[in-house]
Order: structure tokens, then C-alpha cells, then sequence
């Protein structure tokens, strides 16, 4: 590649990722009296700000512990076991990877909320007056996060467990190992790099969480509302010292779970043999797992279904009763035929397209140096591409603040800016793995044969890239149309996306327009996910 497009990719990462960055790092040591630690003294003094960091702290390891248990336990269930209904609960378990949290939580609120389907439900059959339980807090966050984050450690271990050697486990057994000793000393070793790895994108997204402890948390307070609460009160230089707190939190994880994932995948052999499922004779035991494989499904789907089943409710109709009792698709043609109520939809695919498109601009130069290249720029676009990765959602919106306070603030192009800042990785990944299945010697013939770059690109490399490209796309676009924590940060009256527009539709008590714009949502992101995968099964 030659040394122009390099200059101009570098100019573009480093001046939409890196100076915003350094920027929010300027700002945070900045005071009324000049440069100085004192926006740091003031977070590690204050009790309130101390109890937020340690809520931060501590909500982020208990996401991985809860995560790590239940994302575990399921892949084994899954993946080890032959278990009824493998194929079906497999895919279903994979549905929330593509739910943007904002709606999970919305319809966690209706299932499991004080006046929620399920709670008032179970207070009607027991015959209570006051509600069961409180859905909020930590408790609350918590489950939230179990359905919306298991799915890290899940894909990862399942792989890994598919690729554990079936011959070497019944070798130990033959020789009279327990299962106990053949779980600790054979397959916990083989799976801890999968474990480590999931814990990384765990922990990050636990404490950069912000729907969810926005919404039902409470008194429980974490950073990143802490975070928005000091922009909303104009107190920058606070806000950008919490987003380097939070974000040296991430990184540090990063870097340390990193460097015991390098020394487990040391231990890891090669795998001989493909793992068989363990078959379950006992038939007590088949039908608890049976049980278990229903029950799993329901929890996964009940939700999304909810989401879809009251976005039909007619609205001023649902106001006493348990359960709603008038419907239409009143919701929708509001939506569709309202200016104000369409606004939000036309604006958030809008600025997903337009982040999806910028985001693929990026990366399919970026993804050819990185995977076909030897060039001295490679580590720093490297690093240029993957910062993001290590930041939290509020992070990157306090660092396009701060980088574009006196050109872009205010404007309807810096939401969509930082959508492509935040999903730029993804797209990188999904084009550098298909420039990594690209033979060579189809680039090299065509050049030998007379033709220029250009025509080798269009002609050659990108029908071979495209899947991954169009799969890239996809991804962006539809983890962009749901987003929600960098739109509380950036929207504007001329912007305002479909996620805020849900979040004010629930505040407004108007629950059968905010679940419509969640189904539209949902649909929108089925299609793409779906058509995701079959893009991808074409570069595999």
C-alpha cells in the first residue's frame, strides 16, 4: 500500500480516536487554578465518589463471576452432554449477542419490575398485598447483566470444549481418576484461555454498563452515571477524571488478564481426537435435563417476546389490570405516520448506516496492512483500532466531547462519529479474517498478468473479501441502531434516536409506543444477524 492512503488512514484513527483521548487525559488535570491532581483528590476523597468506584469495581468482578458461572455451566450443558433440544437451545442461547441491553432491561422491568407480568402474577396466586421482592439495585443490574453477558464466556467455552481430546479423558478415567480430578487437572486447563478471555470482555462491559444501572439502579451509583451526571451539570474536568479512572480500570484488567491468558494457552495440546457428547442413561437425570434444556429456552425467549407481545398493547388501555387487555397496531401506525414518533427510527438508521459505513472505509485498508502486510505503520494502526476496544461506551462519548467541544458539539454528525469510533473494531475483525483466508498468488497473477492495484481490487480481492465486508457491515449498523449509553451522552433535539426516544416513552408512561420501537428494533436486528451468519458461513 502505498505511503499516501497510510498517512490518510493515520490521520483519521488518530484524529477521531487518538487526540479525543489525549484530550479527555488534558481535561481531567485541569482546575480553576490551573493544572493539578485535584479533580483525582476530589474522586478518591469524596465519600460519594469513592462509593461509586467501589461499586464499579464490584459490580465488575461479580458480572464476571455470575457471567463465568452460568455462561460455564451452559456450554457444558450444551457441548458435553447429549442433551435434548442441543441444536435449538444452541441457537436460541446465542439471541442475546444481537438484543441491545437497553431493550433487555425494559423488558426485564415489565416481567420482574414491582408491577411486572411475573411478580404481580405470583403475588395474585399467593394472595400478597405488597410486592414480593424489589427489582432494582445491585440485584437488579445483576441479573440483567447474567442474560445480556453470559454469552461471552459461553461461545468461547464451547469451542473450547469442542475441541477437547475425548481420547485423553477416557485414558485418565481408565486409569481410575474421578471426574472431579479429570475436570481439574485435564479440561479446567484446556478451557481457562477460553475462561480469561471471556472474563476481559466481561469485566469491561461490566463496568462500563450504564442501562441498566441507569434505569433500575437506584441508589446503587457506578461510574458511568456518576459520569453523566457531572456532563449534565457541566462539570467537564470531573467527568473526563471518572472516564480515566474507569478506563484505566479496563485496561489494567485487559493487560493483566492478557498476560495469564498467554501463560494458560501454554498448557493447552493439541487435540487428537473430536469430543463426543457424554451420553445420559439414567432416566431421572434425562428428564431433569430435559426439564432444564425448556426451561432455559423459555427464560431466553421470554423477554424478546415480551417486548413484541405488549407493543401491541393499546395505548390508555393498560392501566390496572395484570395483564393488558386491548390491542392494535396503533403503536406502529403512530410511528410510521407521526413525524415526531418516526423521527427517532429515520435518525437512528440513519447514523447506524452512516457509522457501518464509515467503520468499513477504515477497515478494509486497515485489515489488509494488518494481515497482508509487514509495514512499520502496522502496530500503530494496531493499536489505533483496538483503543476503543479497551474503552467504555461513556468513555468514548466524554473523549468526542472533549475532542470536538468548539466544532462538532451540538452537531448531528457526532453522534454517528462516535458510533464508528466505538464499533470500528468489529469491523476490522470481520475484514481481517477474511483477508487472512485470501490466498496470495490470486493478487500475484493478476499483476502479472498486467492488470493495476486498483483493478486487482475490485476484480480480485474484494468478491473474495466481500462476505466479510458486507458481515462487518452488518454488525455495526445494527450494534449502532439499539445503542444506547454513547446517545445519553450525544444526542441532540436533531438526532435523537430511537433508543432515547424509548427511554422517554417509558417515563411517559406510553409503555405500548416504547416496546413498538423495541420489536422494530428486534426485527431490524434479526434480519441482520441472521443474514450475518450466512455471510459469514461463506468465509469459513
Amino acid at each position: 500500500m502505498k505511503l499516501v492512503p497510510k498517512i490518510c488512514l493515520l490521520l483519521v484513527l488518530g484524529i477521531f480516536i487518538l487526540f479525543p483521548a489525549i484530550r479527555t487525559l488534558m481535561v481531567s488535570f485541569q482546575t480553576d487554578l490551573g493544572v493539578s491532581f485535584a479533580n483525582y483528590e476530589y474522586l478518591f476523597q469524596t465519600p460519594g465518589s469513592l462509593i461509586a468506584i467501589k461499586n464499579t469495581l464490584y459490580l465488575g468482578f461479580l458480572t464476571v463471576l455470575t457471567c463465568g458461572l452460568i455462561g460455564t455451566f451452559l456450554a457444558f450443558f450444551v457441548h458435553y452432554f447429549d442433551v435434548p433440544f442441543k441444536k435449538t437451545l444452541d441457537r436460541v442461547l446465542m439471541l442475546p449477542l444481537v438484543v441491545p441491553g437497553l431493550i433487555i432491561v425494559f423488558a426485564f422491568v415489565q416481567l420482574y419490575g414491582e408491577s411486572g407480568l411475573i411478580t404481580k402474577s405470583i403475588e395474585s396466586i399467593i394472595g400478597l398485598d405488597e410486592p414480593i421482592y424489589h427489582f432494582g439495585g445491585l440485584k437488579g443490574i445483576l441479573l440483567v447483566h447474567a442474560y445480556t453477558q453470559y454469552i461471552y464466556f459461553y461461545m468461547n467455552v464451547s469451542v473450547a470444549i469442542k475441541q477437547l481430546d475425548r481420547s485423553v479423558i477416557e485414558a485418565s478415567k481408565n486409569l481410575g481418576a474421578s471426574s472431579l480430578n479429570v475436570f481439574m487437572t485435564i479440561i479446567l486447563p484446556y478451557i481457562k484461555p477460553a475462561l480469561i478471555s471471556s472474563s476481559i470482555l466481561t469485566f469491561m462491559t461490566g463496568i462500563g454498563s450504564f442501562a441498566a444501572p441507569n434505569i433500575i439502579g437506584g441508589s446503587y451509583k457506578v461510574l458511568t452515571t456518576q459520569i453523566l451526571l457531572a456532563k449534565a451539570n457541566m462539570y467537564m474536568e470531573l467527568a473526563a477524571a471518572q472516564v480515566i479512572v474507569l478506563s484505566l480500570f479496563a485496561i489494567s484488567y485487559l493487560g493483566i488478564a492478557r498476560h495469564y491468558e498467554k501463560k494458560a494457552s501454554f498448557i493447552s495440546a493439541v487435540r487428537e481426537s473430536t469430543m463426543e457428547y457424554v451420553k445420559i442413561n439414567n432416566p431421572l437425570v434425562k428428564w431433569i435435563m430435559s426439564f432444564t434444556a425448556i426451561f432455559l429456552l423459555l427464560m431466553i425467549i421470554l423477554p424478546i417476546v415480551t417486548i413484541v407481545f405488549l407493543s401491541f398493547v393499546k395505548p390508555g388501555t393498560w392501566m390496572i389490570d395484570i395483564y393488558p387487555r386491548a390491542f392494535s397496531l396503533e403503536n406502529y401506525i403512530v410511528i410510521l405516520s407521526k413525524s415526531r414518533s418516526f423521527m427517532p427510527f429515520a435518525n437512528s438508521i440513519q447514523m447506524a448506516v452512516l457509522a457501518a459505513l464509515a467503520a468499513i472505509a477504515v477497515a478494509v485498508p486497515t485489515s489488509y496492512i494488518m494481515a497482508k502486510t509487514e509495514s512499520g505503520t502496522k502496530p500503530i494502526l494496531e493499536f489505533l483500532v483496538m483503543l476503543p476496544f479497551a474503552m467504555p461506551a461513556s468513555a468514548i462519548a466524554i473523549n468526542m466531547i472533549n475532542g470536538f467541544s468548539t466544532t462538532l458539539l451540538g452537531t448531528w454528525i457526532l453522534l454517528p462519529l462516535a458510533y464508528f469510533v466505538s464499533q470500528v473494531p468489529l469491523a476490522v475483525r470481520s475484514v481481517t479474517l477474511s483477508y487472512e483466508r485470501l490466498k496470495n498468488e490470486y493478487g500475484e497473477a493478476s499483476v502479472n498478468l498486467g492488470a493495476s492495484s486498483l483493478q486487482t481490487f475490485f476484480k480480485i480481492t474484494f468478491p473474495l473479501i466481500a462476505p466479510g465486508i458486507w458481515a462487518g457491515l452488518l454488525l455495526v449498523f445494527i450494534r449502532s441502531l439499539g445503542e444506547y449509553t454513547i446517545s445519553a451522552f450525544l444526542y441532540t433535539a436533531s438526532n435523537r434516536p430511537i433508543s432515547i426516544a424509548m427511554v422517554n416513552s417509558m417515563f411517559e408512561f406510553d409503555i405500548g409506543l416504547a416496546m413498538a420501537y423495541g420489536a422494530l428494533v428486534l426485527a431490524i436486528t434479526f434480519i441482520g444477524a441472521s443474514l450475518i451468519k450466512n455471510l459469514q458461513s461463506l468465509v469459513e
